[in-house]
């Protein structure tokens, strides 16, 4: 099992994982459970919604520049009110918990120092404790908030499970990757944080959290146990001029299966040693392209997964084809930035957390870069939703100032500026659309980070699960298989019948 583990997450190093170090290992939930199944506390519904409009094609003709350095660092000034005041904020459809809560409107937070744990270092680390600076510098209740950096995000994970089970002190904001924060709601030590989104006078008015990307769930029915950290996209890198070179019948990145076909067949030349794609043979990538073809891989009522669908059919048969046909090529490591940068593939896969490695390649192995940009998977149907990555940021259950002054810090940390300060690391995706006028210089410095942005109203989380490393373990063992050639639907019915035992 440990062997198996190990190679679980040599697979995660090569797929990435936005947080400076790789996803840990869980030790502390070894069934597969979702929120549904938790009854000590309300229940929230994951949700992984059908977008019903057609994804836009995004394509840019400049060439991106390195933009490691943020360009936008514009705060706001914390306030006990929202910037924006409209109209207030309708009030919860059920009374806040005064055990949990506290009397909100009679709470004072003055002084309180909350305790943040999180995994980011080096340039991620360095902007969220200049955040946290500027929150402590600024706020008008003297609130400190303490950040705790974690070196390895498994022994963060593991501290907030002894602190569970040995009773002691835990932070008042964690980082938490979904299916870590269905452990935490089990153990009912998360807050559901719509009574602070709707309240008068801590919250955000209507306007606001319809500004709110709808993979936030700010708006939701249901209780809301985290808001997003950070977002990452999985994408299709097309180099744009080689592509408008192949005489293709349609015009820029191909919308539909067959067009993504037709383009990867025309560019493959053996000869060259040349292909049209590499698969990368990652969970986000076998989730992206089911996503892609209008799969939805679980359902929530029945808490059961269905990957032997005709949607997961055709996707996974599409790939498998073009691989036969040696028009593809399976990925190997992160060779294929270097040869999307050598133009020996034309359209490279990764989500957008690998821009400025993109980025760094193309420049590195060109004098003169080419043109290239991001688009969308191509969708099957009129209807396409978008993969989604990266952790979230729980509040936990201490008292009720306490968890007043963490939500504080979060309200300034979801304001436009803010977010868009945050979301140039890594070329992060922000949670709000206002966040776009803060980041004029970086769309400008970035077309492919621009594109990116503007395909965020498609995406979707993956469901939340315990137990979800050996789902997903499970997932690129299927992949891979299908991807050496065994058939589609046998590989499909036998992982449905591994990820529901």
């Amino acid at each position: 099992m440990a062997k198996q583990w190990r190679f679980f997450w040599l697979i995660l190093i090569i797929c990435g994982c936005g947080l400076a170090a790789c996803r840990p290992v869980e030790t502390a939930v070894p069934t597969v459970t979702t929120l549904s199944q938790v009854t000590a506390v309300p229940i929230e519904t994951p949700v992984t919604p059908t977008v019903t409009a057609v994804s836009p094609t995004v394509t840019s003709t400049a060439t991106p520049t390195n933009t490691t350095t943020p360009t936008a660092t514009a705060t706001t000034t914390p306030s006990a009110t929202s910037t924006a005041t409209d109209t207030p904020s309708p009030t919860p459809t059920a009374t806040p918990d005064l055990a949990v809560y506290g009397r909100l409107d009679a709470l004072d937070p003055t002084g309180v120092t909350a305790v943040f744990w999180h995994n980011y270092d080096g340039f991620a680390g360095t902007i969220l404790a200049d955040i946290i600076a500027d929150f402590n510098q600024s706020n008008p209740y003297g609130i400190t908030i303490q950040p705790l950096y974690w070196q390895r995000f498994n022994h963060l994970v593991v501290a907030v499970q002894t602190g569970l089970a040995e009773g002691e002190d835990l932070p008042a904001l964690v980082a938490a990757y979904p299916d870590h924060t269905v452990s935490y709601v089990a153990a009912e030590v998360v807050v559901d944080v719509r009574p602070y989104l709707h309240h008068p006078t801590y919250g955000f008015t209507p306007t606001d959290l319809a500004d709110f990307f709808p993979y936030a769930q700010v708006q939701t029915d249901t209780p809301l146990y985290g808001l997003p950290l950070h977002r990452t996209l999985e994408l299709l890198f097309v180099n744009n001029g080689w592509l408008a070179s192949l005489d293709l019948p349609f015009v820029g990145a191909p919308q539909t299966p067959a067009q993504f076909a037709e383009a990867v067949c025309a560019a493959a030349d053996p000869a060259q040693n040349k292909v049209g794609y590499e698969i990368e043979a990652t969970s986000g990538s076998f989730l992206a392209w089911i996503h892609a073809f209008g799969g939805d891989v679980y359902d929530q009522t029945s808490q059961t997964f269905t990957f032997n669908s005709p949607e997961a059919v055709a996707a996974m048969t599409l790939l498998q084809q073009l691989l036969q046909d040696g028009c593809a090529a399976p990925a190997a490591g992160f060779t294929y930035q270097d040869n999307f940068a050598r133009q020996q593939t034309l359209f490279g896969p990764g989500a957008t957390r690998g821009l400025y490695f993109y980025d760094r390649a193309v420049n590195n192995y060109n004098a003169q870069p080419f043109s290239w940009s991001v688009a969308p998977l191509p969708h099957a149907g009129e209807s396409s939703a978008l993969l989604l990555s990266g952790p979230n940021v729980n509040l936990l259950r201490s008292d009720p100032e306490t968890q007043l002054a963490a939500w504080l810090f979060l309200a300034y940390f979801y304001g436009p500026a803010v977010q868009a300060r945050w979301a140039q690391v890594n070329s992060y995706l922000p949670a709000r659309t206002a966040a776009a006028s803060y980041l004029e210089d970086a769309f400008t410095a970035d077309p492919a980070y621009a594109a990116a942005f503007a395909l965020l109203p498609y995406g979707v989380d993956p469901p939340a699960l315990t137990g979800q490393y050996d789902v997903w373990q499970a997932m690129v063992d299927a992949y891979g298989r299908i991807l050496q050639n065994e058939s589609v639907t046998a590989v499909l019915q036998s992982l449905d019948e591994t990820v529901n035992e």
